[in-house]
This record gives C-alpha cells, sequence and structure tokens, in this order.
C-alpha cells in the first residue's frame, strides 16, 4: 500500500494535484480524451459540444427538471401556421475574449454569420442537415444551387429581432435551437480567424458568451474554465472554476486520487464498486450513477470495412451482408451478461430493445417505443438472448455463406476506447460468450484496443471496425433525429457504401422519407417513426443495446443540480450546478432522486 500510495503522490505531483486551495467553488477532475476541435461550428461530436457548451450559450436552455428557459433569446413566438419563429433576444448577452475583455453584443447578426458558416458545404459541418432539412432554402444554398444567402429562411429583423422559416410545422423545433447547429458567433472574428478559427491549439480562437471561458488550455495538459462574469446570466453560476487535467491514465488512477480528496470526480468500474461498497467508510464515497435518458447505445456492423488486411475486411465484407449472419449476432449476444460488466446489480434496468431511448418521447401518455410495429419489440422483454433461435440462424448463414465464398471463422474485430472505464473488460465478455455459444470454427472475435484520443476519428469514422458499440444522442425531441445514424452520409455502420444493401436500406430510407412528411398529426408520426425502426430491428441492422451509464460513480456535484434534457447540449452544463461539501452517498442519491421527481412532476401538471 505504501508503493501504491508513493505511486500516486508521484503522479498528483506531476499533474500538478494538490488539494485544492482556491477561493471560491472549485471543481477538480482527470480527463483522458482530448477535443479534436473548439469549433462547435463544425462538430457533432459529444466530447467536443460538451466543452463548446459550457462556453457559448443558446437561444434557449433546459432547467434542472427539464422545463425550457430562455437564454440569449428572452421570449419567442411561433406563427398561426407553424412554420414561422420569431426570437427577442436579450440585449444584455455579450461576447468576450478569455481574458474577459467585452468584444461585441451578441446580435441576431451572430446566428445568421454562423447559419452561413455552417451551409457553406466546403466547412463540412456535421450539424449542416439540421439546418438543410428543416429551413427554407437552406438546401438549395448549401447544394451551391444559389450564392444568395438572402433566399435562405434565417433573418436578422433587427440587430435583435431573429426570424427561422420552416419547410413543415416542427413542433419540436424549440427543442433544436439547443443545439450546435443553432449557436451563434461573431462574424467580423470569424472572418478575422479564418481557417484557424476554433482550433484546438489555445484559449484565443474562439470567442465566449456562455457561462465559462478558458482561462487556460493547453492540449493533452489541462483545460481550465472559469466562471464569465460578463455573462448575462452569471448569478446563477455557482461554480466558479472547473479544473480538468489530462491523464490518459485517468480511468485507473482517479479512484485512488477520488479517495484521497485530491479531485472531485473518477470513474468507478464495476470492481472497485463493489470493493468499496463492502466497505462501511469507502461506501459513503460513491452513489448509483443517474442514467442518461438521451444517449442510446447499440452495437453496429460495419458494411464498409477499412481496417487492416490481417482481420480479413474481404471476408467480412462478405458475411455481413448476408441477414441471417447478422440475426445470428442478434439473437446470440447475452446483453444482460455484458451490461453485468457496468452494473452488476441492476444490468437489466439498464437495457431496452428500441433504439429510441424509453421515456423520450410520449403520446397521450404512451412511450413512443411501445407504439406501432416497434410496441411488438419492446414487449419481448429486455432479454432478446435465445441460444437456439440464435443457432438457427448461424447453420442457415453457414450454409449461404458457405456457398457464398465465406471462409471460416470469421473474424470479427472489436474495438474499445481504453478512456472508457470498463469497456474493454465488457468487449471480453462479448468475446467469450458470443464464441462459446458459437464455437470458434463460426467466429473469432478479435478485441483491440483503438486510440484514448480521437477514437472516433480513427475507428468508428473510419470503418476501422468489424462490429463496435457506439452511441447516438438526439439532436431535438422526435423520433425522427434517432434516424439519422443510418441514412445515407452516416458515419456509423456506412450501409449506404455497399451496393450489396441497396434492396434493404432503400426499404428504409423510404420509410424514413413517408414518416419525415407527416407534419400535422403527431400521433401518425410516431407510429410511422415506430415501422421506420422496427424495420430496421427486423433485420438485423444494428443490435439495440440500451443506456451507457449505470452503475456507481464518484462526484462530489449534486446531480439534481445539473441541466436535464432529452435533447440538444444543456445537459453538458455545469451551469447551475451545485458542489457538495461531501460526496453523495446511495441512501442521499435516492432520497434527492424522490423529492426530484415528485417537485417535477408537479411542474409538469
Amino acid at each position: 500500500m505504501k508503493k501504491l500510495l508513493s505511486v500516486l503522490l508521484v503522479m498528483m505531483l506531476a499533474l500538478g494535484l494538490v488539494p485544492a486551495m482556491a477561493e471560491g467553488s472549485v471543481y477538480t477532475a482527470l480527463y483522458s480524451g482530448e477535443v479534436t476541435t473548439l469549433n462547435y461550428l463544425i462538430t457533432t461530436t459529444t466530447n467536443d459540444f460538451a466543452l463548446s457548451a459550457n462556453l457559448i450559450d443558446t437561444l434557449v436552455e433546459y432547467d434542472r427538471y427539464g422545463q425550457v428557459k430562455p437564454s440569449l433569446a428572452e421570449s419567442w413566438t411561433t406563427s398561426d401556421d407553424g412554420l414561422t419563429w420569431t426570437f427577442a433576444l436579450r440585449k444584455d448577452a455579450a461576447w468576450v475574449d478569455a481574458a474577459q475583455n467585452v468584444v461585441a453584443n451578441v446580435t441576431a447578426n451572430d446566428f445568421i454569420s454562423a447559419a452561413q458558416y455552417i451551409l457553406d458545404a466546403n466547412n463540412a459541418s456535421s450539424s449542416a442537415n439540421i439546418l438543410y432539412d428543416n429551413i427554407v432554402g437552406a438546401k438549395a444554398y448549401y447544394d451551391g444551387e444559389t450564392t444568395d444567402f438572402s433566399t435562405v429562411g434565417i433573418k436578422a429583423l433587427d440587430d435583435y429581432t431573429l426570424e427561422y422559416t420552416l419547410l413543415q410545422p416542427t413542433p419540436y423545433f424549440l427543442s433544436m435551437v439547443d443545439y450546435v447547429a443553432f449557436m451563434p458567433v461573431y462574424g467580423p472574428f470569424l472572418a478575422e480567424q479564418g481557417a484557424n478559427f476554433g482550433l484546438a491549439t489555445g484559449n484565443d480562437t474562439i470567442l465566449y458568451c456562455g457561462a465559462y471561458v478558458l482561462s487556460e488550455f493547453a492540449p493533452q495538459e489541462r483545460r481550465v474554465l472559469v466562471k464569465n462574469e460578463k455573462n448575462w446570466d452569471a448569478a446563477n453560476v455557482t461554480i466558479d472554476e472547473l479544473r480538468f487535467t489530462y491523464n490518459k491514465e485517468a480511468a485507473t488512477i482517479s479512484p485512488e486520487l477520488y479517495l484521497r480528496g485530491e479531485i472531485d470526480s473518477a470513474s468507478i468500474d464495476q470492481a472497485i464498486a463493489t470493493e468499496w461498497l463492502a466497505d462501511p467508510e469507502k461506501a459513503d464515497f460513491i452513489r448509483p450513477s443517474r442514467p442518461s435518458s438521451f444517449y442510446s447505445y447499440f452495437y453496429a456492423f460495419n458494411f464498409d470495412p477499412q481496417f487492416d488486411a490481417a482481420y480479413e475486411p474481404e471476408n467480412w465484407g462478405k458475411a455481413v451482408v448476408n441477414e441471417n449472419f447478422r440475426k445470428s449476432i442478434y439473437y446470440g449476444l447475452d446483453r444482460v451478461k455484458a451490461k453485468m460488466v457496468v452494473d452488476a446489480e441492476n444490468a437489466e434496468a439498464l437495457l431496452f430493445n428500441s433504439i429510441t431511448p424509453t421515456n423520450f418521447v410520449f403520446f397521450n401518455g404512451t412511450d413512443f417505443v411501445n407504439m406501432g410495429a416497434l410496441a411488438d419489440i419492446t414487449a419481448l422483454g429486455v432479454d432478446t438472448f435465445q441460444a437456439d433461435k440464435a443457432n438457427e440462424y448461424r447453420d442457415l448463414a453457414i450454409a449461404e455463406l458457405t456457398e457464398a465464398g465465406v471462409t471460416f471463422p470469421i473474424k470479427v474485430l472489436l474495438p474499445y476506447n481504453p478512456a472508457t472505464s470498463g469497456w474493454d473488460e465488457e468487449c471480453q465478455v462479448v468475446e467469450q460468450q458470443l464464441e462459446e455459444l458459437f464455437g470458434a470454427d463460426y467466429i473469432d472475435v478479435i478485441v483491440e484496443a483503438g486510440p484514448s484520443s480521437g477514437f472516433l476519428a480513427a475507428v468508428r469514422r473510419s470503418g476501422n471496425y468489424a462490429l463496435i458499440k457506439a452511441n447516438w444522442g438526439p439532436d431535438y425531441s422526435d423520433p425522427q433525429t434517432f434516424t439519422d445514424p443510418f441514412v445515407p452520409g452516416n458515419s456509423y455502420q456506412f450501409a449506404y457504401k455497399n451496393a450489396a444493401m441497396d434492396d434493404v436500406m432503400q426499404g428504409y430510407y423510404d420509410l424514413v422519407e413517408k414518416a419525415k412528411a407527416i407534419t400535422d398529426d403527431i400521433e401518425a408520426r410516431y407510429l410511422a417513426f415506430a415501422d421506420v425502426e422496427a424495420y430496421l430491428i427486423d433485420h438485423a441492422i444494428v443490435v439495440p443495446y440500451g443506456f451507457g451509464s449505470g452503475g456507481y460513480t464518484a462526484s462530489r456535484i449534486d446531480p439534481f443540480t445539473m441541466p436535464y434534457t432529452s435533447a440538444g447540449i444543456s445537459i453538458e452544463r455545469y451551469k447551475g450546478a451545485v458542489l457538495l461539501d461531501a460526496p453523495m452517498n446511495t441512501d442521499q442519491y435516492y432520497d434527492a432522486l424522490d423529492q426530484w421527481t415528485e417537485e417535477r412532476e408537479a411542474l409538469s401538471k
């Protein structure tokens, strides 16, 4: 033990970690995944916009009960036909630099500058589709059919009045504007920076109008966010400083540093949680994780393999287009066993059978996942593992794949991000479980670590996998958002690139377009999207997995003071969060959850 503490002390000195002595409220933590960009106008990666959400405000935001609140917009109105939304902007919102010097007021023109940048195809913004799928004239501008931005339905009626004209009535539009596609940018600064805007090289490549500014930003060293005293709502920012120190071994060393009081949060895997809960003193340092209701996890098959020849991408490409092969994995994956790595006591509660999470949207009190064709899939129960059925599909697949020239065992490259606690163990469970079920002569699951930084770019987006656990968080509160990872141009499973999948995927695309066209009947729209999702699952294009969070966590932040919402970026904000003097334990967590639930239900009434 003395040796361990000595090693930890050396690490702490190297990281510059000492007991917090700064005045005011200071939150400290380690991180192992560096952001790839500060340019919030081009990214839709959670790791990137989780930082930007604290630096840039949006038109609206969500409070800790999930209630929409004014932010940069003080108020808004909607036309009778539901096509025109007009936002009255506050006049006390300012752009500041990293030293909190005021540069300019935030005006309606800043939203025009941002939209014009996003809709310039040369900038390759990942959120452009959010605008051109919903805003009048945006698609024609993005496609280069016109260079006149005045034809786009985004107008600055005056300095503090912003107007959006939509292609169709969109009842959930207000939930969309709490997303990166609707963030503002100060036009003169954007023009001055040019290609340097948002580079992850320092804190001077962006301006700030959010709750915090980056007082320090040294990639793969540290990032320090300090309260933006010039923010219009600074009085409601309760943590003065957020200090994050980079360490690629953060998941390994954080628990002990947290236990010693040197940092304020830590990832707690199942093994550590079991040990701590058995110790009366340590048990008070952790609490159950608050499941995230907006991120959905699923195992994705790669239909355009781009991995090393050693893993036989050509052979995988022949196998994955076979539906019986995919269904053997769908029914053969014991999701409960895999989830037990995260939470051995509560694994089933973290699972659902759909892509859209439970409790995401409702119609007349009915959860979307219990509507239409999706209801039958939900009714199967969370344990979809069926060994006999999986082996039946395996036998069918072997016959068909042998005729197609596939060689066995089929190599299944299954990568994981080493920066994510427990992911490696989960992959090992999946490997052992599937190979034991099917026999090693059918598949050879190869678990491989990807990079801890830039994992998405290097692995998933590059097609450097055969099977991978992926996730998607909704951009707005409508089932359509959960079709985005699977339509043409996606960076998830690339089925649109594989001619052998054309017929199956065209059926999916047609259903998506049919559902999107229903804008005047919410029930009919939800039923149509239920058919869309059921089609995807019935063809085993992906294997639904459930919530990503669960188990236990260690943090001094009261989770019920954090913003809460099923969509958008408010959930990533620290604004309003309260730092506790002592960690919340399990009993306190459930008491606080009960109180929060009662208060939220009272508000909804």
